[in-house]
């Protein structure tokens, strides 16, 4: 249930998406809510759906993943696709973040549709770094009947503490489609 609220609250937004233009079979969008930029890429690409998400399933390899997570770990375990998962997020020129996360993954025709927020339980942070402010992602993978897929990706984060506007900027651009430029990669491997 907690997915389902967290997918209407993120595909039903209160102002207009902004086009960012294409790359590599997505298109990119975002959308201004308050401080909070929210980022959304939809794609279609040549990959079966289970390539994806053998990748996006399987939160322990994020950091091998994603440049932009430092580490990822289940904590406990993803029983019946709800859990907690620990990150440790870095970018250069600012200190690294962490955040605990409800992870949410749930069946839907065709594929799979995940989901993730800050969790309100943040006990298993280290303190040493910065904690996240805002954490909160959708995922859902699809196949196509061609046997590709369709990617939908939506975040909305807050690094909190003291980040550089630029760095923000850079990451509402690039960074964030690097991300799913990193994802095409390792599934195309």
């Amino acid at each position: 249930m907690t997915g389902l609220l967290l997918a209407l609250t993120l595909a039903s937004p209160a102002h207009a998406w902004t086009d960012l233009g294409e790359k590599n079979g997505c298109a990119f969008s975002k959308q201004e809510e308050g401080d909070i930029v929210a980022m959304r890429a939809q794609c279609t690409w040549d990959l079966p759906a289970d390539k994806v998400i053998a990748w996006m399933g399987d939160w322990n390899k994020h950091g091998e993943l994603f440049g932009s997570v430092a580490s990822s770990k289940v904590l406990g375990s993803l029983q019946g696709g709800k859990g907690k998962v620990m990150q440790v997020h870095q970018a250069s020129g600012i200190s690294d973040r962490e955040v605990v996360m409800d992870v949410d993954r749930e069946d839907i025709p065709g594929g799979i549709r995940i989901t993730h927020s800050k969790s309100a339980d943040q006990s298993a942070l280290s303190g040493e770094r910065v904690e996240v402010g805002r954490d909160d992602g959708l995922w859902e993978i699809v196949s196509t009947a061609d046997g590709g897929c369709t990617v939908l990706y939506e975040l909305r984060y807050d690094p909190a503490g003291k980040v550089p506007g630029f760095m923000v900027k850079w990451f509402q651009g690039s960074g964030f489609k690097t991300m799913l430029d990193e994802l095409k990669a390792k599934a195309s491997s």
